[in-house]
């Protein structure tokens, strides 16, 4: 019986030492994730330089102080052959770049984005000048599966990275 009351003891002393132990992280809050929205202009031409942007936020608040912010991009399905180019912060989370496109066509740009511990990489297709009929159904399957992947995943980047 005493082995039993002594057992019994020791048990409850563990429960209640691991309860108060995960109590301390509990309360803890999961930091919000970095949020990063692409802004293409309306109509890009070839030959003229052109804006792309993008937008970082957490929460409500704007992310000024991103660790590195750089824009890939790539014509059709040749990301082999991308290039890199460091975005500047422009003002209320916005990190843009100037780039000069020479061919029209089908471009993807995929920013990399690393703040406040997270690490972010959306990707957005867009066209430069005329597209050819094919590219346009290309961009418009790629347009519809982001928009149904990100009423399927709230408050998260379709084609992220979270570190």
């Amino acid at each position: 019986m005493k082995k039993w009351v002594v057992s019994y003891a020791f048990i409850l002393i563990l429960l209640l030492s691991a309860c108060s132990a995960n109590s301390g992280t509990m309360n803890q809050e999961t930091p919000t994730l970095v949020n990063a929205e692409i802004m293409i202009p309306g109509k890009i031409s070839i030959n003229k330089n052109s804006e792309l942007t993008v937008m970082l936020t957490q929460g409500s608040e704007y992310v000024d102080d991103a660790d590195q912010v750089q824009f890939e991009i790539w014509k059709g399905v040749n990301k082999e052959e991308s290039h890199h180019i460091e975005a500047e912060h422009t003002k209320e989370g916005k990190y843009s770049i100037k780039n000069t496109f020479k061919e029209e066509g089908l471009y993807y740009v995929q920013t990399h984005v690393t703040a406040r511990g997270f690490h972010v990489m959306p990707t957005k297709p867009f066209i430069v000048g005329m597209a050819t009929e094919d590219e346009l159904e290309i961009l418009e399957k790629e347009l519809q599966d982001q928009d149904s992947q990100d009423q399927d995943t709230p408050a998260t980047n379709s084609g992220s990275h979270h570190h």
